[in-house]
């Protein structure tokens, strides 16, 4: 049944409103908005207002436009030079949660008897925490700013790991030849492609962006990164990873300017704000069709979820203790720990397997991989339990672990006082002993 105009507006209208105030309570309650919405999509689902099938065609433009402007959002906000220079601890622990997530899930689908090619590419896809999330859940604790940081920049930096490890992974899973070199010949060329007419196109935008008036820059901008993506698929390149390279160069413009010797300075807060709003709508859209597209009742699939949230619980608590040893985040580690959700990038990233191989197979190629279509259509319902299950674990651990963290703060803090009384106490018997 197809849902008429008035009724798709009230749909769109009432999740923006929903959108909006679930973020208001997830900032007064710590309750993460996408649990609210991935409940109200299956439940539009079960409740007969809206049929997935009206909805399954959109699955292939809707998951690329997602992906495109997630890719574009984190690039956007990314320091380079303090990604590269000052975040050594940080670095280490997004990319050793990543890799030790590719291969403990693909050794979990060999045992299952799946491919563990398809696993790898799902560890890829689950090896980050999410950003808007994990912000809105810490931004009502007391946190210092260092551990804010720490994990802002780290869920940033997995995004753009899982996106690229999960397109690179796919492309192999597409090549259907296990040739490191044929397949490292063909991801380094899709890449390449990508990563010059990304950095083209950005560094073109900014000197472009200063003849634009300033009611349309963020429309030109937007403009810009869809007619990139599409340039460079069309040319054999690599769509996402251009759009990366263009967000990155866009959101370093000062850096930028000062290499190309450009004499014109200047922020662009309002680039940012309204893409603030643009993903804020599309992870609102996302999240409830992702709830309405979704089977759910797979007792497998909710188990292959909740063990992998086990997992992913036991090599970050390893990880974090290692990497922030003998650090000022050490006292910190429970709670970096305990702060454990995946959601957008997730829920993206899930379906992009299974879409990158339809398409394949409709344009006639790749006829061999047929077989895995139920193995990557599962994916979404894994993603769709991993989230909700990793909500729902980091909003129980987390206060638990920044209650211990506090008390072993203050602890911490009696005990540097009760050894600056003792000096005291010290240094004022050694004053009256001089004095007799």
């Amino acid at each position: 049944m197809a849902v008429g105009v008035e009724i798709a507006f009230l749909i769109i209208g009432g999740l923006i409103v929903i959108g909006y105030l679930g973020e208001l309570l997830s900032r007064r309650f710590t309750i993460p908005t996408a649990l609210l919405l991935l409940g109200i999509g299956f439940g539009l689902r079960i409740s007969g207002l809206v049929n997935d099938q009206d909805f399954t065609g959109l699955q292939n433009f809707f998951g690329t436009l997602a992906l495109t402007f997630l890719l574009f959002d984190g690039a956007l906000s990314l320091n380079i030079f303090e990604v590269m220079f000052k975040s050594g601890r940080i670095l280490a622990v997004a990319g050793l949660i990543t890799i030790f997530s590719m291969i403990g899930t693909a050794a979990l689908f060999a045992i299952l008897g799946m491919d563990p090619l398809i696993g790898a590419i799902l560890g890829a896809i689950i090896g980050g925490i999410d950003t808007g999330i994990t912000l809105s859940m810490t931004r009502v604790m007391t946190l210092p700013e260092e551990i804010r940081r720490f994990l802002t920049l780290e869920s940033s930096i997995t995004d753009v790991f899982s996106i690229i490890l999960a397109i690179v992974l796919t492309q192999a899973l597409l090549s259907g030849i296990i040739n490191p070199l044929f397949i490292a010949q063909g991801i380094v060329g899709k890449f390449a492609i990508g990563i010059f007419l990304g950095l083209l196109s950005g560094v073109a935008s900014i000197l472009l962006l200063s003849h634009i008036e300033k009611g349309y820059n963020y429309m030109v901008t937007f403009a810009i990164v869809l007619i990139v993506y599409s340039l460079t698929e069309f040319l054999g390149g690599s769509g996402a990873i251009s759009v990366l390279a263009f967000g990155i160069i866009l959101g370093n413009e000062r850096t930028v300017r000062r290499i190309i010797h450009s004499t014109e300075v200047e922020n662009r807060p309002i680039i940012q704000q309204f893409q603030s709003e643009i993903s804020f709508f599309i992870r609102t859209f996302f999240f409830v069709f992702l709830g309405i597209v979704v089977a759910v009742g797979n007792t497998r699939n909710f188990a292959i979820a909740f063990l992998l949230l086990l997992f992913l619980y036991l090599i970050r608590h390893i990880v974090v203790k290692l990497s922030t040893k003998n650090s000022t985040y050490s006292d910190y580690a429970g709670v970096l720990t305990a702060i454990n959700p995946r959601g957008l990038a997730t829920a993206v990233l899930a379906t992009y397997p299974l879409i990158a191989v339809q398409n394949a197979i409709a344009s006639g190629q790749n006829g061999h991989i047929t077989g895995l279509i139920p193995q990557l259509a599962s994916l979404s319902e894994i993603a769709f339990y991993l989230i909700i299950l990793s909500i729902i674990f980091t909003t129980v651990l987390l206060p638990i672990a920044n209650q211990q963290g506090n008390a072993r703060e203050k602890e911490e803090k009696d005990l540097r006082g009760l050894e600056q009384i003792r000096l005291e106490g010290k240094n004022t018997q050694k004053k009256a002993n001089q004095a007799l």
